[in-house]
């Protein structure tokens, strides 16, 4: 028997003070997780109450807007008979109340004969002096705007939804609407109080969240680039102000960037904010994790909010519970430090180890290890690492000389692949100049190279093409794919119909396939003049019709593939396509795409596809859509075979 064996571990745990510094370190993070949570929950009543105190901040900026806009209407109704005096009266006002960016009224059609159909004289501040000119005209046809219908119906102020005003101040536009009377009481028209949504936007930056509205809080929070904003919401989700100006100029809705870096939740404060509903939501948006204030803006139906990074709220909690922690374990650096002469001693030897271990890492595998006196674990350690050492050194030797296989390998094979591609059409559309035809074709091998091909030529207005899949998989089946490509495009030049080209392809096959090779083989003449179809089939996949947006499978004889049988006499079929009929060429992988599961994706799916397509579908569409097809059905599942498809589509003409 050998030596016993002394714990290493037992020399350790021997030591008290480990016991008594987990238990203190424990004690240490539980005070300062009840005091980050304390602080946390102290900020967030802070933020509570200033979204009520900004959302009134905004009601009050706004009530002034509305009480120059009263103020305006009313003078305008005293002058309602005059356009001039109406026009005077636009200028004087538009100078006293420089907080509007533009005011104006939109007459019913044909309320003063003498200006016509339309007439909107708008009043604005033009290099500081008061502008008015009337903006009405059948290209800004102000009748059928949101806020002049709005007004028309109204019985009292509102506030519109934001609009890109092009012809009047020419930006972004809040307007408080109001309808006009004359002294009858008959309505007159809409009188709108315009404010540039930049300005709603000024207002928000100009607010000071951390003094004013929640007291003095740290310096970390109140610093900027903490990422604390506000943003308004209109009553339909549309922003009506925001720091990212491309918000509300572009015009976009709260609900356009769901799904884009935000939570499940960020719907639900959407809907909650529209509905002028007061809460907090804690939602992931913009690619971080905010805690999210709102409240209504009284008399609007617009929704403010304040979004405050969990990190800004956490911040200072954590610096406040760290500074904790290290006050408690200051306490326990004099105990540490006694400890660490007798630790040190113990883990000499497993320094060393480990920096041997380092220098073995690194590749220098004949790097001494240490000599270990003590007959314990770390003894037993420094043998095992001997005997990885000597394992790593045969280990990397036979690694080196296997990758370098493999890379060559996986060299040639992308070389193999590229010549094979190249033999084949790839050049999309493939005849632009053209307007009698529209081909596209796409092909996915299942490895490196692949054995399916398709070709198509045009020779004396005839289009002949082909589509083949030779059996088996890889560089044999790669080869057998060349040979027969180069017969095709040689054998089309001058030959007279499909039939008796594969009967040459199939006796030249038949003659030396020694290793019984095969090829289903599917060979067509178009007549692009009259839609004449000549093709004969070599135990290939009867291509589909597509006509009218049905879909059906063309009746093809199967005949015996090419290089079985060198007598064997095929046959001759024809039919007409008609302008708009598309022909889908493909192979098995198509149909045989088989699902985790086992289940194949079948023929009858494939007509399934195509019978949603549209009349007007060119070959490209039809391609990705079947496509997509098939990826949608067998999902994560690995390909098993070449997967290979030729579009052609008869146009009008």
């Amino acid at each position: 028997m050998g030596k016993r064996l002394k714990s290493f571990s037992s020399r350790l745990t021997r030591t008290i003070i480990i016991i008594f510094l987990v238990i203190m370190i424990i004690i240490s993070l539980l005070a300062s997780v009840l005091t980050i949570a304390g602080v946390y929950s102290s900020y967030k009543e802070h933020f509570a109450d200033a979204i009520g105190n900004i959302s009134r901040n905004i009601t009050a900026n706004l009530e002034k807007v509305e009480i120059s806009g009263l103020n305006i209407a009313d003078e305008v109704k005293w002058h309602i008979t005059s356009p001039e005096l109406i026009i005077s009266t636009l200028e004087y006002e538009i100078d006293v109340n420089r907080n509007l960016t533009g005011c104006g009224i939109g007459f019913v059609p044909e309320y003063f004969p003498s200006k016509g159909r339309w007439f909107e004289p708008y009043a604005q501040i033009v290099d500081n002096k008061p502008y008015v000119h009337d903006i009405g005209s059948a290209s800004h046809d102000y009748h059928n705007t949101e806020w002049f219908k709005t007004g028309l119906s109204s019985k009292g102020g509102s506030w519109s939804s934001p609009y890109l005003d092009k012809d009047g101040a020419g930006t972004l536009l809040c307007t408080y609407i109001l309808p006009i009377t004359d002294p009858q009481g008959k309505l007159a028209g809409v009188f709108g109080a315009d404010i540039s949504l930049d300005w709603l936007a000024n207002l928000l930056r100009d607010i000071d969240i951390s003094e004013n509205n929640v007291g003095v809080l740290p310096k970390s929070v109140r610093e900027k680039g903490q990422g604390i904003y506000s943003f308004i919401l209109g009553p339909h989700g549309e922003y009506i102000a925001h720091p990212d100006m491309e918000r509300y100029l572009g015009a976009y809705n709260f609900i356009d960037f769901a799904d884009k870096g935000t939570s499940d939740n960020y719907r639900e404060l959407g809907e909650a904010m529209c509905a002028g509903q007061k809460g907090e939501e804690m939602v992931k948006m913009d690619g971080r994790r905010y805690d999210v204030f709102y409240a209504p803006v009284s008399n609007t139906g617009w929704s403010m909010a304040i979004a405050v990074p969990i990190k800004s709220l956490l911040g200072p909690a954590i610096t406040l519970g760290c500074l904790i922690l290290i006050l408690m374990l200051l306490g326990l650096l004099l105990v540490s430090r006694i400890c660490r002469r007798a630790i040190k001693r113990f883990t000499k030897p497993l320094v060393q180890l480990a920096g041997s271990a380092t220098e073995v890492a690194h590749g220098k595998f004949d790097t001494k290890l240490p000599a270990i006196k003590s007959e314990d674990e770390i003894r037993l350690l420094r043998d095992s690492f001997d005997n990885m050492q000597h394992s790593l050194s045969k280990y990397i030797a036979d690694l080196t000389e296997t990758t370098a296989q493999k890379a060559s390998m996986e060299n040639e094979l992308d070389v193999a692949r590229n010549i094979q591609m190249s033999m084949l059409p790839m050049t999309w559309p493939a005849y632009p100049d053209r307007n009698d035809i529209d081909i596209w074709g796409s092909i996915v091998p299942a490895k490196a190279v692949g054995g399916d091909l398709y070709d198509f030529c045009i020779r004396d207005n005839k289009l002949y093409f082909c589509i083949g899949d030779v059996s088996g998989k890889g560089v044999p089946a790669s080869l057998v794919m060349a040979v027969i490509s180069s017969m095709f495009r040689t054998l089309s030049a001058s030959a007279d119909s499909p039939d008796k080209l594969i009967s040459v392809i199939n006796t030249s096959m038949a003659s030396r396939n020694e290793n019984m090779m095969f090829v289903t083989f599917f060979v067509g003449e178009l007549n692009l003049e009259t839609g004449e179809l000549k093709y004969c089939n070599a135990g290939h996949n009867a291509p589909i019709l597509l006509k009218d947006g049905k879909p059906q499978v063309l009746q093809a004889d199967a005949n015996v593939p090419v290089g079985i049988i060198a007598d064997w006499k095929y046959t001759l079929q024809e039919t007409a396509l008609s302008p708009g009929t598309v022909l889908l060429l493909y192979t098995d992988g198509l149909t045989e795409a088989t699902r985790s599961d086992g289940l194949l994706f079948g023929e009858d799916r494939v007509l399934s596809s195509l019978a949603g397509l549209k009349v007007s579908a060119s070959s490209k569409d039809v391609t990705a859509h079947v496509r997509e097809a098939v990826e949608a059905f067998v999902g994560e599942a690995e390909q098993s075979d070449d997967l290979t498809m030729l579009v052609i589509r008869v146009l009008p003409h």
